[in-house]
């Protein structure tokens, strides 16, 4: 059995996967026309594969991505294919939970609004707060961060919505789920909205005007989704309106954000550059997987995170 290793190892890294597995031959490719070459006749493969490497393979029957979000991963030969996808989902749900919170604990009690009078040499009380159990959170995706967003936001004291499109139980501290057809109601009704689906053709464009005029204009928008599900000049709309309270955002639909966007200066936004997944814990989780799956498949169990190849989703 042979698994080709297109990403950046460690020879430690290698080698402790190696011990685990000494009957399997692991090729770490350090370049696209290695990778090319020993991908022909290999039955799995890790990292970034595009088409070309692809349409060299003759015997592959599994593929670890490196990555959580497959929008630019699945390509119409990989999803028609019989291979076996699985992504890294689950190694980010702490992390970008944390900062999801931290937005909504940032604009619950005014911080935004002191940053500004700290910068400014202004001492003034009397900023307007949020008491968070008597607050709704509405939750839109309710995967591994999701998840993980409406248990903080419930240990909080909050009421929570949530909006998941598979058939699933509430997870733990739901009090109310919804499928993406009564988005509305949780649009209506939410005092934050938290945005975590993955980008698929069904999530493009989730957020727009119609969906922001709905929002209470108390309301705070949080998207540590992916950028395209949310229209930036439909926002910047609502907010000159004050149609909603604000926004938190860590992912645009042009990134970087352009220098002269007019989010920048609008002071009830707060901006972070996709940067809610960054931890020092990521590199150590995303090896963590991959041995893990790499053991499963060359004893022939069953493969942790293995994605649906046309809705991107877990496929349990």
């Amino acid at each position: 059995m042979k698994i080709v290793l297109f990403n950046e190892l460690t020879q430690e890294e290698l080698q402790d996967m190696q011990r685990q597995v000494p009957d399997v031959r692991l090729v770490n490719a350090k370049t696209e026309e290695q990778a090319g070459r020993e991908i022909m006749d290999a039955e799995a493969f890790y990292g970034n594969l595009t088409p070309a490497l692809f349409s060299w393979a003759r015997r592959l029957e599994w593929v670890q991505a490196p990555v959580a979000g497959l929008e630019n991963f699945i390509f119409p030969a990989l999803a028609e294919s019989d291979v076996v996808l699985t992504n890294m989902a689950g190694i980010y749900s702490d992390v970008i939970s944390d900062h999801a919170l931290t937005y909504l604990l940032m604009f619950a009690r005014g911080f935004h609004v002191y940053r500004y009078h700290q910068m400014n040499h202004v001492w003034r009380k009397g900023v307007p707060v949020r008491h968070l159990a008597a607050s709704v959170l509405g939750v839109v995706g309710l995967g591994g961060i999701g998840a993980e967003v409406a248990r903080k936001g419930k240990a909080l004291g909050m009421e929570v919505w949530g909006v998941e499109a598979r058939d699933i139980a509430p997870p733990e501290g739901v009090d109310v789920l919804l499928k993406p057809d009564d988005l509305d109601r949780v649009l209506e009704k939410s005092d934050f909205l938290t945005l975590c689906v993955p980008h698929t053709p069904e999530t493009t464009g989730l957020i727009g005007r119609r969906e922001l005029a709905l929002m209470p204009d108390s309301a705070y928008l949080i998207n540590i989704g992916r950028g395209v599900l949310l229209s930036l000049d439909a926002l910047v709309e609502a907010l000159e309106a004050e149609a909603i309270a604000g926004a938190g955002l860590d992912v645009f639909e042009t990134e970087p954000l352009p220098v002269d966007h007019p989010l920048w200066a609008m002071p009830n936004v707060i901006i972070t550059p996709h940067s809610a997944a960054v931890s020092s814990h990521i590199r150590e989780r995303h090896v963590g997987i991959l041995t893990e799956n790499i053991v499963r498949f060359a004893q022939g169990s069953p493969l942790h995170n293995v994605v649906g190849k046309t809705s991107g989703y877990l496929a349990h």
